[in-house]
């Protein structure tokens, strides 16, 4: 495993582990994605190889924030895609979503990673 320096570190977002099945759309299509990676700015996620895969430089993204009931969606503009044998690893940044849901969100991701669990309503430490 590769060890990056924490001043190599590109991200300003905190952002925590997640194990949530979502909804991508690339040009109308529909594909099941796995988000292993979530923050207020972005996600990264895994998917099945499928040769069917059009490229595109926006996707649209359905999810829900997890214990919060909240269906979001989001637009995103892939940054990397990573082929493997069985799985494409993509990592997404969100260029559109509703006040609400970008709330929500941040929110999510404070008190998960400064907490370790998520209550609705209560504020992370900052």
């Amino acid at each position: 495993m590769k060890y990056i320096r924490p001043s190599l570190e590109r991200r300003f977002s905190p952002r925590v582990r997640v194990e949530m099945f979502l909804t991508q759309y690339v040009r109308d299509l529909a594909f099941r994605a796995l988000a292993t990676n979530l923050s207020p700015t972005g996600l990264l996620i895994q998917k099945l190889v499928e040769p069917s895969i059009p490229l595109s430089r926006v996707v649209s993204v359905e999810f829900e924030i997890p214990g919060t009931g909240e269906i979001v969606w989001a637009r995103a503009e892939p940054r990397f895609d990573a082929l493997g044998e069985d799985f494409q690893t993509s990592g997404l940044t969100f260029t559109g979503m509703a006040n609400k849901h970008e709330r929500l969100l941040h929110e999510f991701v404070l008190n998960k990673k400064f907490s370790g669990r998520f209550r609705p309503g209560v504020r992370g430490r900052i």
